[in-house]
């Protein structure tokens, strides 16, 4: 029988059971969302995804025993550059952080983080958004301090600036409409064109352009 579109799947890859075998099941209670594999390590992972399982999304621990998360992330973009990754941490380091966006990690949460906006989180990176807690998301801001790069010209409109600001600050594109009375089309015509004037593909690069060169 043919498998739903409409269904996304994901991939967990955590070591511990009892909060593994939870959110599993989180996501699988939620809609649309379908969750077949949960994997301990980022070995067992690589096992099924070269038997040609390809996740539309994967939640990967970032400190894992044997192969970090971190260094996870390159083998699984090879395998499937298409899938997204958001990363589950316990853990506000910044150099974790870093090293991880550096990889092309597309979002961050907090263990702690709840089942809604788990499914959010996932929606969003699946609709080309990022995925951030608030306080991940005003780590990276503290963070991205220490790397600046020197401001570009832009010309981004004021209310393109409004939208980067609510972006860095960890808005999803539906909060961000509902927080400027604006449906989710303008939404992305404005996200298009923020992208097309910074010379980026995706949410989680606009943030860290933004961050870098001051642009907010």
């Amino acid at each position: 029988m043919k498998e739903n579109p409409q269904v996304i799947n994901v991939m967990i890859i955590e070591d511990d059971d009892t909060y593994r075998d939870s959110l599993q099941a989180i996501i699988n209670a939620s809609h649309n969302l379908s969750c077949p594999y949960a994997c301990e390590s980022c070995e067992e992972a690589l096992d099924v995804l070269n038997k040609d399982f390809v996740p539309e999304v994967i939640l990967l621990d970032i400190k894992l025993p044997g192969m970090s998360g971190i260094e996870g992330i390159p083998h699984f973009k090879t395998l499937s550059p298409a899938t997204h990754i958001i990363m589950l941490t316990v853990f506000d380091d910044d150099d974790l952080i870093f090293n991880a966006l550096c990889q092309r990690a597309e979002g961050y949460l907090l263990k702690s983080a709840t089942p809604q906006q788990i499914s959010e989180s996932i929606h969003n990176v699946i609709c080309g958004g990022a995925a951030m807690t608030p306080s991940i998301a005003a780590k990276v801001l503290k963070m991205f301090t220490h790397y600046t790069q020197p401001k570009g010209e832009y010309d981004l409109t004021a209310r393109e600036k409004e939208i980067l600001q609510l972006l860095v600050d960890g808005l999803s594109k539906k909060h961000l409409a509902d927080q400027l009375c604006i449906s989710l089309h303008t939404v992305d015509t404005h996200l298009k064109n923020i992208y097309a004037k910074l010379h980026v593909h995706s949410q989680i690069d606009v943030i860290a352009k933004a961050l870098k060169e001051h642009l907010i």
